[in-house]
């Protein structure tokens, strides 16, 4: 009786499940019974058996296939339809859009939902080694506001920053000032000039397209999303304590001088012994410290991030409105960003869809205490011994015997805690739209962007030991700008046949305008807060005020040509005219043109059909400019100085009248920086788009590009003037590799992306072709070298023994330093004998060789998974060295590196070789090692595992009850570990930057 019920209540499901296209079996297909774990796949001929409940539903999914869901019955025969949203989907290129499938430039596209659980005041550090020929370089200074983006490389000696349109408004402005992560939809990075073309004149670096979210039909919707992050400092030296300098201090000064030294603060022993005090130059005793400065100027810091929707979607429009904090403190005292942000956005129809109008619009108000410049150097750079504060609670100095002479850094951080910083921004658009025959589209868009911004930094008067400024400062300024851009298009689109053509033509016009205010002075009475304003200052008043425009009108038109979805054609032809630009060549033409064919839709490629999912090979020639210069570049240029312009006209030999000199010289003939741009690429898909390929190749060569000449004294007043000058090539190769599937309910993808580079500064005037990017003068030119390149000697590593240095000295005439065991071994390069300036030569650049990215993800039930990894390739110039590695070049604070080259010279004396990598200590820089050369250079490669998350979705059993959408919650952890073999803080940002943080997020989205 019991089996005749069990029998009763299960049902035994057989059938097949084959692909509606070719009617071949779908194998490896998951079938799951809903709401349950019971499962199984299909084998080599599409079959399955499947024990269910009595009435249950069955889901039959696979990748790249829409999924189903039917009823049980004993046999189903199941046919999946292939899922074209690949194919089909749509991609915003710049007035228009178009189906990625009949792309025929090189397009990457970002969705949102790939970056979002990211924690970021600026969008862009989000998409940080995601896109194939896209650097994005960001540090941790807090809203993201220090975060840039290279789109194929650096293409000129000038601004090589992309073109940001954001709804159809273009701009080059901060993204972070501009909008919150949260309201972007998608971004589009126009790569090739054909791409690019239809922004003719700033086209040269790439276009970047970001798209809002916009309401979509249905109910009400609200969306609640938070982060909570822990910012930890992680990417600091192992510095010298107060105790391990004197150490080192000791054996530099006895191997230079034979004998120890006699310190105020390290006394005069055979020993260093840190005495308890020391006296500064006025006598004042101060307690000796132990001060490590990277503690006291670095902390953990908390991020908030909150962000508020409501949306609704109606028949003939929609309408959504988002709000976002943001508040951020940083890594470094007394710094952070706090940020409001709201946008609202609608769209209407109206006469049958006939005519629509919408806008977008984002109010932006944020304020931020600033790091003071310097900071992230001189906290390597201060010595340890100095203390915060002296005796009497006043800031420490040292300004005495070893200590040297920088600022206390405590001081700088207070002094910035209370300026004030406030910026206001209005960004957006507006729009009409009008079809007055089917697929004839008017339309007319009108952006804008308004800029404020207010700054008041006041110094107060202050004491370091010894050192003391008893007059305090206040400077204030004012700017303001404001940017509109409108632009009309018409759009026609039909089909005949097998035939498709697009048409768009168009026009733009564009003007910015900007005024700044400025006010300085000095001696307020009273420093306290409610008195720091320009009206107390008693001495030393300066004003300032100046205003710049710019002004752009353009006319373009682009047609897309698609016959049978296997022959693709694109021409683009635009005509700028710019302000900035001479009288003689104020306008240009920008053409392009590409060709697409995908062979996937060819019918001798039918017996591919089985693994080729999409093959599709392109090629694109365009030519792009940039008119990134001063507004007032075609202008002579004077300035009203009482200074350095006055007379005394009525020759009492005292009174002076201000007159005016000449600062720049106009150049009528100047005209456009063009970058011409050649592209090869391949988009391919294979085992039902489970396995992705996108290849490319790119070479571009900027011609004419603007420099400002420098010029002799001789010419006298107002010798500088821009003109065209310089050419340089850069060219590179870009793949990215995409792999998903699906194992019953586990669901996986991988994602590679590689980009390779090779920059080369192609042709420089003659009379600055030695001495331009760093020439010696005389036979070295940077010409074939990459821009930024590095001039310098090269070195053979450490002199080890004294018979090295015999045999040097014996072979070469050192004109340059003085050998010696320990020391850097230059390197002959022109092999006349002598070692002097006249072995200078080219020693490499930090222009990354490659740049790599993968992502790992995974989900399975409601838990979801993803590791994300960047990486590149580069050499980079370690200018820390000038603190670690070198004692003799700083008497401040170095790192522990040097205990090495210590315990390295212990061991020479014993054995007569100095093995030690680090040079050996010493206290007078002999051999002019500061100079620069390949010790300097290192292997800057590095792997960094950038995100790691970890996420759960609610069951939808369970939202319902609760009356939500979704709610999810995840964990992620940012920058957890670094491979390389760098030897300075981070491998990723060069030189004194704002550190990374390892960071540490609690998220939270909601939807009701």
């Amino acid at each position: 009786m019991v089996c005749m019920v069990v029998q009763a209540q299960s049902l035994q499901v057989s059938g097949t499940v084959v692909s509606k296209s070719d009617g071949e079996p779908v194998i490896g297909a998951t079938i799951l019974e809903q709401g349950t774990t019971n499962g199984t796949i299909t084998d080599f001929d599409g079959k399955f058996s499947l024990t269910v409940k009595q009435g249950a539903e069955i889901s039959i999914s696979y990748i790249g296939f829409k999924s189903l869901v039917v009823k049980a019955q004993p046999v189903l025969n199941v046919v999946l339809a292939e899922d074209t949203e690949v194919l089909d989907e749509v991609v915003v290129t710049g007035y228009m859009t178009e189906k990625k499938a009949s792309l025929t430039g090189s397009v990457a596209v970002v969705k949102m939902k790939d970056v979002a659980d990211v924690p970021t005041g600026n969008v862009m550090s989000a998409l940080q080694g995601r896109v194939a020929g896209m650097n994005v370089t960001t540090d941790g200074t807090p809203g993201g506001m220090n975060t840039g983006a290279l789109v194929r490389g650096t293409t000129t000696i000038n601004n090589s920053a992309p073109l940001y349109v954001i709804d159809g408004v273009q701009t080059r402005d901060n993204i972070a000032s501009i909008l919150s992560s949260n309201d972007v939809e998608s971004i589009q990075v126009l790569k090739d000039a054909a791409s690019a073309a239809i922004y003719g004149a700033q086209a040269a670096n790439g276009v970047i397209i970001i798209t809002t979210k916009r309401a979509k039909e249905g109910d009400v919707k609200v969306n609640f999303d938070m982060t909570l992050t822990a910012q930890t400092f992680s990417t600091g030296f192992d510095m010298l304590d107060a105790q391990q300098w004197g150490d080192v201090y000791w054996q530099a000064y006895k191997n230079s001088y034979g004998t120890h030294p006699n310190s105020a603060v390290y006394g005069n022993g055979e020993k260093p012994v840190l005495q308890e005090y020391y006296y500064d130059q006025n006598g004042v005793k101060i307690r000796t410290g132990n001060t490590d400065w990277a503690k006291e100027i670095y902390s953990t810091a908390l991020m908030q991030n909150y962000n508020l929707s409501l949306s609704k979607g109606f028949k003939d429009g929609n309408v959504a409105l988002t709000m976002n904090y943001m508040d951020q403190d940083g890594l470094c005292r007394n710094t952070d960003f706090q940020r409001f942000n709201t946008r609202l956005t609608s769209d209407f129809r109206f006469i049958n869809n006939k005519v629509r109008i919408g806008e977008s619009v984002s109010v932006n108000y944020w304020t931020r205490h600033l790091n003071p410049s310097g900071i992230e150097e001189n906290v390597i750079a201060q010595h340890p011994a100095i203390p915060v504060y002296d005796e009497n609670g006043n800031y420490a100095g040292g300004y005495v015997d070893i200590l040297g002479d920088k600022p206390n850094l405590i001081r700088l951080t207070d002094n910035e805690a209370n300026n004030r910083h406030k910026y206001w921004r209005i960004f957006g658009n507006a729009y009409i739209e009008i079809e007055p025959v089917k697929k004839l589209i008017f339309k007319s868009n009108f952006g804008l962007n308004y800029y404020n911004e207010f700054n008041s930094t006041f110094v107060p008067a202050w004491q370091e030991a010894s050192r003391v400024v008893d007059t305090n400062e206040l400077n204030v300024t004012h700017n303001y700008s404001l940017q509109w851009i409108w632009s009309n298009t018409l759009n026609y689109s039909f089909e005949i046949n097998k035939h498709s053509l697009n048409i768009l033509a168009g026009m733009e016009a564009k003007k910015e305008f900007g005024e700044s205010l400025s006010g300085y002075g000095k001696g307020l009475v009273i420093e306290d807060l409610d008195y720091r304003y320009l009206d107390a200052v008693t001495s030393g008043q300066v004003v300032g005020n100046n205003a710049s425009e710019y002004a752009l009108v353009s006319y373009f038109a682009k047609a897309n040509y698609d016959y049978a979805n296997k022959y693709l054609v694109s021409a683009t032809l635009r005509r700028d005219a710019s302000s900035r630009f001479g009288m003689n060549h104020d306008s240009a033409i920008f053409p392009s043109a590409s060709v697409g064919w995908r062979l996937s839709s060819e019918n001798f490629m039918e017996r591919a059909q089985n693994w080729l999912s999409d093959l599709k090979i392109r090629a694109s020639w365009g030519i792009n400019g940039n008119d990134m210069i001063d507004n007032t570049a075609t202008y002579d240029k004077y300035i009203m100085s009482l200074k350095g312009a006055s007379y005394n006209i009525v020759g009492d030999g005292k009174l002076l009248a201000p007159g005016v000199f000449k600062t720049a010289s106009a150049n009528n003939d100047l005209k456009w920086e063009q970058t011409e741009q050649w592209n090869v690429g391949i988009d391919a898909s294979f085992l039902n788009n489970r396995l992705g390929l996108t290849l490319d190749y790119f070479d571009k060569n900027t011609t004419d590009m603007l420099i400002q000449r420098p010029y002799i004294g001789v010419i006298g007043e107002g010798g500088y003037y821009w003109y065209n000058g310089i050419s340089m090539k850069n060219k590179g190769f870009e793949a990215t590799v995409t792999w998903r599937d699906q194992i019953k309910d586990f669901n996986y993808d991988v994602s590679l992306n590689l980009s390779y580079y090779k920059n080369e500064i192609t042709d420089l005037p003659s009379d600055i072709y030695y001495t331009y990017g760093g020439g010696n003068g005389v036979d070295q030119s940077i010409v074939g070298q990459p821009f930024g390149s590095w001039m310098g000697y090269k070195t053979d590593g450490l002199f080890r023994t004294e018979e090295e240095v015999r045999d040097y000295l014996a072979k070469y005439d050192v004109q340059i330093g003085k050998p010696g065991v320990g020391r850097i071994r230059y390197v002959d390069v022109n092999n006349d004998g002598i070692i002097s300036t006249a072995d200078q030569t080219w020693l490499g650049s930090d222009q990354p060789k490659v740049i790599a990215g993968l992502n790992l993800g995974a989900s399975w039930k409601g838990f979801d998974l993803s590791m994300f990894f960047n990486g590149m390739v580069r050499d980079v110039w370690n200018n820390s060295k000038f603190y670690t590695d070198l004692f003799p070049l700083w008497n401040g604070n170095h790192s522990t590196r040097l205990l090495d080259a210590m315990d390295a010279w212990t061991v020479y004396e014993q054995t007569g070789v100095y093995n030690g990598d680090i040079p050996a200590l010493s206290a007078v820089d002999t051999n002019n090692e500061a100079r620069s050369s390949e010790f300097f250079i290192e292997d800057g490669s590095y792997i960094k595992l950038k995100t790691l998350t970890l996420g759960y979705t609610l069951p939808k059993k369970v939202i319902d009850k609760l009356f939500l959408n979704n709610v999810r919650v995840y964990f992620q952890a940012q920058n957890l570990f670094t491979l390389t073999n760098y030897t300075g803080a981070d491998p990723e940002g060069l030189g004194y930057t704002y550190p990374q943080p390892r960071s540490y997020t609690f998220g939270l989205s909601v939807g009701f």
